[in-house]
């Protein structure tokens, strides 16, 4: 049986940052988006864009390194319910944080914004280096009864650009719902 020391050392070890955490400390800093939500209907015409959408993004390390901490602004107002029951238009925001597990060995994500929903996102996902892409899949419950499984495309095109595609579960079909272009903002 291990003893203290040894389940202690092999704790620090576990929360050492790793290749993969460097993988994503090569995002941090500013970045600008457009993207596009599609219309969900899984027929032919299923990339018909229903609106665009611009913004900022803040990428900050946190704990040394192990997690990555992100706040987006989006441009443009959008309604927002309020407690009132009553909408209040405001700009989209949105904080996420990532990492990389070394136990379960899987990427970790978790999402919050202000506009569809009270939920936390939660997700996990692996990493396809020929790709150079994180896919991550979730499962979430917008209203009472209604399941939504996501996949989500994480993919670094190169060190000043991303795009993150989702798409949602539809009659066992994957149908894009999100396109996000990230491009780095350069210090002048």
């Amino acid at each position: 049986m291990a003893n203290d020391d040894d389940i202690y050392n092999k704790m620090l070890e576990y929360s050492r940052p790793g290749k993969y955490h460097q993988l994503l400390a090569d995002l941090l800093g500013s970045w600008t988006f457009t993207g596009a939500f599609f219309s969900e209907n899984p027929n032919p015409d299923s990339s018909k864009v229903v609106f665009n959408f611009t913004g900022t993004l803040v990428r900050k390390p946190f704990a040394n390194g192990r997690f990555f901490i992100a706040e987006g602004t989006g441009h443009g107002k959008l309604q927002m319910p309020i407690q009132d029951g009553k909408m209040k238009e405001v700009n989209e925001k949105s904080i996420e944080t990532m990492g990389y597990d070394n136990v379960k060995k899987k990427f970790i994500r978790t999402y919050i914004n202000n506009h569809i929903g009270s939920d936390i996102s939660y997700s996990e996902g692996n990493y396809d280096s020929t790709a150079n892409t994180i896919i991550f899949y979730s499962e979430g419950e917008l209203i009472p009864g209604m399941k939504l499984k996501t996949k989500e495309l994480f993919i670094i095109l190169n060190k000043d650009h991303y795009r993150i595609e989702d798409y949602n579960e539809q009659d066992g079909k994957n149908v894009k719902a999100t396109e996000i272009n990230y491009i780095r903002v350069k210090l002048k």
